[in-house]
């Protein structure tokens, strides 16, 4: 990755590899887009950040480092950072991840998580229980429309809906959060030769989602059985894998959708979905909206 650079809101410096650019800042919040494109593939120094962080994976992958764990984080992760917790980053995949974060204070996001958690007052440096966590659909549509709102303008023209925008979308995270309750992830205790099947799987299917990829063609590659390969999966994400391969497909779409330049139905093709139909349903059943809707900025 590129040297890092640093952010500084509210006198505390935030520490970003690779190129990034702050969109927003105000009220407790800042927002930043980020890429790591022409980086390095070894594994990063150590970062800790001074602020809350809330990271979306817009496409590409890398591998997380943190809490004594290695995980594969792709565009179906959201990450979740406490001011101070460390943590590093490898590059397998090569550098082409990108997305954009939510730097939150301590203040403003205890008043957000209280509302719906009351014991989050009791642990106000780690409202986090978790370094990442999968899914949070209506989040992931709520932070495109965000940046996309940002990139065109809004806080300029219309700040006070920024502000809305902002706490819609850490209203969402919190509302996610508290449902999940404190359980991490996994949801089971594996054996670390499980856990490897799945981070292998997910590695593989990151690389090739856009292919016409099959069941067989992850289990060959992993010198296990379709059934065995599913039953982990699941047991160890929470999602059947055809699920997780949708949503990654989506992540992509949703990406493309949102820059407004591509037909939708060249859109469909390329991320890997036979037809416009099956990826418009797919679409509406994941975001709760269909793909033209979808390219509305935040307003």
């Amino acid at each position: 990755m590129k040297d890092s650079q640093d952010l500084t809101l509210d006198g505390a410096a935030l520490t970003f590899s690779g190129e990034h650019v702050c969109l927003y800042q105000g009220f407790g919040v800042g927002v930043v887009r980020w890429s790591c494109a022409g980086g390095r593939r070894e594994t990063s120094e150590e970062t800790r950040q001074p602020w809350h962080l809330i990271s979306f994976i817009d496409s590409g992958a890398f591998v997380l480092r943190a809490a004594g764990r290695a995980e594969v984080i792709d565009a179906t992760s959201v990450l979740l950072h406490n001011p101070g917790d460390p943590y590093q980053s490898e590059h397998p995949f090569g550098c082409c991840d990108r997305g954009s974060a939510l730097a939150v204070s301590r203040d403003r996001l205890l008043e957000v998580m209280a509302f719906h958690d009351p014991a989050a007052a009791e642990r106000p440096h780690a409202q986090f229980r978790r370094t990442h966590v999968h899914g949070f659909s209506r989040a992931h549509l709520l932070q495109r429309r965000l940046i996309r709102g940002l990139q065109g303008g809004l806080a300029r023209s219309e700040p006070l809906a920024v502000e809305v925008a902002v706490l819609e979308l850490l209203g969402e995270v919190a509302a996610e959060c508290s449902r999940r309750g404190g359980r991490s992830v996994p949801r089971h205790d594996p054996s670390r030769v499980r856990r490897d099947y799945v981070q292998d799987a997910k590695a593989l299917i990151q690389q090739r989602f856009c292919e016409p990829l099959g069941l067989e063609d992850v289990a060959r590659a992993l010198y296990v059985s379709t059934f065995h390969l599913c039953r982990l999966f699941k047991e160890e994400t929470g999602l059947p894998i055809h699920r997780y391969l949708n949503r990654l497909r989506l992540r992509e779409a949703l990406e493309r959708v949102a820059g407004a330049e591509d037909d939708l139905t060249e859109i469909a093709l390329s991320v890997g979905f036979s037809c416009h139909s099956h990826f418009t349903r797919a679409f509406r059943r994941e975001f709760g909206v269909p793909p033209s809707e979808a390219r509305r900025p935040t307003a």
